[in-house]
């Protein structure tokens, strides 16, 4: 899978990920600005099973927020940020391990997914 698109028609977005075997895509809210160092999830969801399962989450981010880091079921993934948007994928299951924010200002916060709403 290659990371995520995001296309825009007048007031209309949609989120796509797409392999060499095909892809998938949702249409997305548009942008909520976020508080400084904040996100907030959008959509969060799951598509095939087993060796084909592909998780994924979309939401919106505030300005201070440069850098996102999931980390659960053993993988590492960064998010890609654009434009108040963040998304990121990964192969196994919910986010339940952490999500760490990095922020303009060179800190970082670090939650539990599952405690983001």
């Amino acid at each position: 899978m290659h990371p995520y698109g995001r296309r825009t028609r007048g007031d209309v977005s949609a989120c796509c990920l797409a392999g060499s075997d095909g892809g998938t895509s949702m249409g997305i809210s548009p942008v909520r600005e976020q508080p400084d160092g904040h996100i907030k999830v959008d959509t969060p969801g799951s598509r095939g099973s087993g060796d084909e399962e592909l998780n994924y989450v979309v939401g919106w981010a505030g300005s201070a927020v440069t850098g996102i880091t999931i980390r659960d079921h053993g993988h590492t993934t960064e998010a890609t940020i654009q434009d108040g948007r963040f998304t990121a994928w990964w192969p196994d299951g919910a986010i339940t391990g952490t999500v760490t924010l990095h922020l303009a200002d060179g800190s970082t916060r670090t939650v539990k997914g599952d405690t983001l709403d």
